[in-house]
């Protein structure tokens, strides 16, 4: 009877780690089948078109660079450590965002009514999840 048991028992492990196994390899397929790179976790540079309208200027189209993508965030119960030095703080919080490391300028001539106008556009020239700020 124990045998029996025992084989019962890996015999029904056994569907639970093959459904773990074939979830595990959707996911990688559909994540490795992800289009654009933003669509997988982590930080990705895209380039970024945008039309600009500036009264009594000729409209027209820059091209510069975005950060975008997925960073990680999570909250856990304090340590001890923590508590002891702040005893309201119960849930330590960790976040994540996108964000532009590093940038850097595109410069356009636009034609306007009372002649051509020099303008700069930031545009990222690195991305990196980095702590979330707020402004």
């Amino acid at each position: 009877m124990t045998t029996t048991t025992t084989v019962a028992a890996a015999e029904g492990g056994a569907p639970r780690r093959l459904l773990l196994v074939a979830s595990a390899l959707l996911l990688g397929a559909v994540l490795a089948d992800a289009r654009d790179p933003w669509q997988r976790p982590g930080c990705h540079m895209i380039g970024h078109t945008r039309t600009v309208s500036i009264p009594d200027c000729v409209q027209f189209d820059v091209e510069t660079n975005a950060c975008r993508g997925y960073c990680e965030s999570w909250a856990v119960p304090s340590a001890p450590n923590t508590l002891r030095v702040n005893p309201h703080q119960a849930i330590t919080s960790v976040g994540q965002c996108c964000n532009m490391m590093e940038t850097e300028d595109v410069e356009v001539r636009v034609m306007c009514l009372g002649g051509p106008r020099d303008l700069v556009f930031k545009s990222a020239k690195s991305c990196s999840c980095y702590h979330c700020k707020k402004e």
